[in-house]
């Protein structure tokens, strides 16, 4: 196995490997039992990286995972308001690791480098959300020190 190397990402660079694995990513986890349709999906993951522009440094980091020069993964973090303090905290919106690479480290790696810049950077606090049947990323989360807060439930009708 290759070293993992972190750095900052570089649109005109990674712009497509982002999207493409943030894409298969958001696609993932989307529950089985709530199909939608391929290109509304497809406009809707348009429409999300053009409002929430992971390529906007004023408002976003990623960090990009390579090993062996190849994109292994990303974490992209933003800031999201708490619904209940109104507070703005740092919220990690994607972290993803491209399926040839997973359970090498990669995500951890990941998310130690967000949290070394987040901490110089004087913050406190970082969230983020996990789907309730992507049980390996809730367990990397739990093991990582994220505590639930919140619970979201849906029931078919």
């Amino acid at each position: 196995m290759g070293e993992i190397r972190i750095r900052k990402y570089d649109h005109l660079r990674d712009a497509r490997r982002f999207a493409a694995l943030n894409y298969r990513t958001f696609r993932d986890s989307i529950p089985a039992e709530e199909p939608v349709d391929e290109d509304d999906f497809k406009r809707h993951h348009q429409w999300l990286l053009s409002h929430f522009a992971p390529h906007d440094p004023q408002r976003n980091t990623v960090l990009v995972a390579e090993i062996e020069g190849k994109y292994a993964g990303h974490c992209w973090v933003g800031r999201q308001t708490d619904f209940f303090t109104q507070r703005v905290d740092p919220w990690i919106f994607d972290l993803s690791v491209a399926p040839e690479f997973r359970r090498r480290g990669v995500a951890t790696a990941l998310h130690r480098a967000v949290l070394e810049l987040l901490r110089a950077q004087g913050q406190q606090l970082v969230g983020l959300q996990v789907m309730a049947h992507n049980i390996g990323a809730a367990k990397l989360y739990e093991k990582l020190g994220y505590r639930p807060r919140a619970i979201s439930l849906k029931k078919k009708l």
